[in-house]
């Protein structure tokens, strides 16, 4: 019969010892949980046990596993006596028990006694069952083909192995397992071997788990994808993980064929995680890749929310279809081959700097980085994977940046503007279907595609989504409400890219990094010139032949924002114009816009700062903005450009 009780961790593992299969997501605790767990411990009182959650698992037969390769070095365990075991559902409030105890052992000694056993004794319980020189086995562990299994061994629990040179330095995974290694060990840092010991108590014995064995006759793969999951909510990229080696069990191939492709499912997982968690500091969605994957390799639908889960999991990959070979195991394998190859473009889409590409297609990733990139990911992932010519690609990037900044920018659609188009698009990409009559779906029609749909014209009418009438009246609005361009989403875009342009002019190197202009606050990024509060007499003269309601459309025109290399003192936002070009500080040191942002530089170089010198740079401004995103304000017959600035 199986067990079904409350257990404490020194009874889980009483003669028994557990794997955590290949089909399992690794170890997805991070700071809030392992907060929560900590103060469990904390907070359990003297005469209570703490109920931990279910822990849910399946025996394994020797019979079942004594021919497979990668449990050889086990099989002594079950000589000894052992009960081997599945961990179905609990594995991560288990995982962070072993890396708790691994932890806070190492504050003892070996022969030092600790809740009354020996350390050895606790470390044979828990860690690993050595018998001489020939035999050791890990008690708590992942299956051999889990992406995580090296990681833990070696780093966590700290053993030897000779395949540890073959395994990702880092994933999304085994990030994870060393910032929960890294936390326990500061608690620890911080306490006496007493206070130790009493937590070590706390947690082997009074952390009681409902321990539930599941009859052997039901299948784990389909337990694992419908028991309520009580820690973090599996990732539909976890559960595409799980279901095709589940699909591996029921294919009808030879067994040789069969475990080669859930080797291969479980390598291609690994090469995804170990991308997706490639940069620490920005580690990337599992489900937003999978998502924009989908929309390349299949058919977009928008009919329902979280539609490519519910096509990935309940129409794809089934086991009826399978079973009727609907899909097949060449199908599978084209498909998480294509998923290892693509999520090596998707970050170097999102990590520039980790990437070989040439200094121009750096740069206008970067761009597209800053302003957000739309529909185009899964395009420009598709493009990235297929094309090595990067004139091709500059080509495309620079059509994607200024289809986003004209048409949500600019002319203010909705963001999702032509979406289901370029997603359809990114699709006959990749599968070299024929674009629309015109031949394979190539970068190069792509690209032009982009174009046409900003600046198109069938029959002597114009059908473009640019519309520089729908920016005046935007623009208008805000005006209205006393915002002016201050309140344009697109102003910190801009006015980044007229720095690099004057930056390029003066043909020296960048004064502000995006970085730190898009982490500061607007207030302390971008400084009205003629200011908010133009209490000063300096200000009142210069202005003192323009009525209230222009001097606040002076105020908020783009002319009179400039982009400031560093925050500057609040109280100094409203000196005189002079003040604001040149004074000392109260080290004796000279500041202001004369050494500050190229932007800065040149409106220092106004000997004064009126209505005519706001409208004067105004203008350059929006000359710039024509050249830099190829279009001209005359083609409006409507709109002069003295209009844009709204001053009138």
């Amino acid at each position: 019969m199986p067990d079904n009780k409350l257990q404490s961790l020194t009874e889980i593992f009483n003669q028994k010892f557990f794997r955590i299969p290949d089909y399992q997501r690794g170890y997805s605790w991070e700071k809030e949980q392992l907060n929560a767990f900590w103060d469990d411990l904390q907070n359990l009182k003297e005469d209570k046990v703490h109920y931990t959650g279910l822990l849910t698992v399946k025996p394994i037969r020797k019979s079942d596993i004594i021919q497979i390769e990668k449990w050889h070095e086990d099989l002594w365990l079950f000589e000894k006596g052992l009960a081997a075991f599945y961990v179905i559902d609990g594995q991560q409030r288990l995982t962070t028990s072993i890396i708790f105890i691994r932890q806070l052992l190492d504050y003892f000694s070996e022969g030092e006694g600790i809740n009354f056993d020996l350390k050895e004794a606790w470390e044979a319980k828990f860690l690993f069952k050595q018998f001489g020189d020939h035999y050791k086995s890990f008690i708590f562990g992942y299956e051999k083909d889990n992406p995580s299994d090296e990681y833990f061994k070696t780093k966590i629990l700290r053993q030897k192995s000779l395949t540890s040179d073959r395994v990702p330095e880092q994933t999304l995974y085994t990030t994870n397992l060393e910032f929960a290694k890294k936390y326990f060990t500061d608690k620890f840092d911080a306490l006496d071997k007493p206070a130790l010991e009493e937590l070590f108590k706390r947690l082997v014995n009074k952390f009681k788990f409902n321990f539930y064995e599941i009859d052997e006759e039901l299948d784990e793969f389909v337990t694992f994808e419908t028991m309520n999951n009580r820690g973090k909510k599996l990732s539909t990229l976890e559960l595409m993980k799980n279901r095709l080696i589940y699909l591996t069990t029921l294919l009808s191939e030879e067994q040789p064929l069969k475990n080669r492709l859930r080797k291969d499912i479980n390598e291609a997982w690994k090469t995804v995680y170990e991308f997706l968690g490639k940069n620490k500091d920005n580690p990337l969605d599992d489900d937003v890749f999978l998502f924009n994957h989908w929309i390349m390799y299949f058919k977009y639908d928008r009919s329902e929310a979280d539609a490519y889960a519910n096509y990935l999991l309940h129409k794809k990959f089934t086991p009826k279809n399978l079973l009727t070979e609907k899909i097949t195991f060449h199908e599978i394998k084209k498909y998480i081959d294509s998923l290892a190859h693509s999520v090596k473009s998707w970050f170097y889409i999102y990590n520039i700097q980790y990437s070989n590409f040439n200094e121009e297609i750096k740069e206008w990733l970067q761009k597209l980085n800053r302003l957000g990139m739309g529909a185009f990911p899964p395009l420009l992932m598709a493009a990235f994977n297929k094309e090595n010519d990067q004139g091709k690609l500059l080509q495309l990037l620079q059509a994607a940046e200024r289809f986003i900044f004209l048409i949500f920018r600019i002319s203010q659609l909705k963001s999702n503007a032509r979406n289901s188009h370029f997603y359809r698009l990114s699709n006959m990409y990749h599968l070299d279907e024929n674009y629309w009559g015109h031949g394979v779906t190539d970068v190069v029609k792509v690209t032009n595609d982009i174009n046409w749909q900003m600046d198109g014209w069938r029959e002597e009418e114009y059908i473009g989504l640019f519309d520089l009438t729908r920016f005046k009246n935007f623009i208008t609005e805000l005006n209205q409400k006393n915002e002016g361009y201050y309140s344009w989403n697109g102003l910190r875009y801009f006015l980044y890219e007229y720095e690099l342009h004057l930056q390029r002019i003066a043909n020296n190197n960048q004064k502000v990094s995006w970085t730190d202009f898009n982490r500061r606050k607007k207030e302390d990024t971008i400084e009205h010139i003629y200011p908010q509060t133009p209490s000063d007499a300096c200000w009142k003269n210069a202005f003192s032949n323009v009525d209230k309601k222009r001097r606040k459309a002076l105020l908020h025109t783009l002319g009179n924002l400039v982009l400031l290399a560093k925050a500057k003192n609040s109280s100094l936002q409203n000196k005189c114009f002079e003040y604001k070009k040149r004074h000392q500080d109260s080290t004796g040191e000279n500041q202001g816009f004369y050494n500050g942002s190229y932007s800065e530089i040149e409106v220092a170089s106004y000997t004064q700062w009126t209505p005519e010198e706001i409208i004067d740079r105004g203008l350059k401004m929006l000359s710039f903005m024509e050249a830099r995103w190829n279009f001209k304000v005359s083609d409006w017959e409507n709109i002069a450009k003295e209009e844009l600035l709204f001053i009138n």
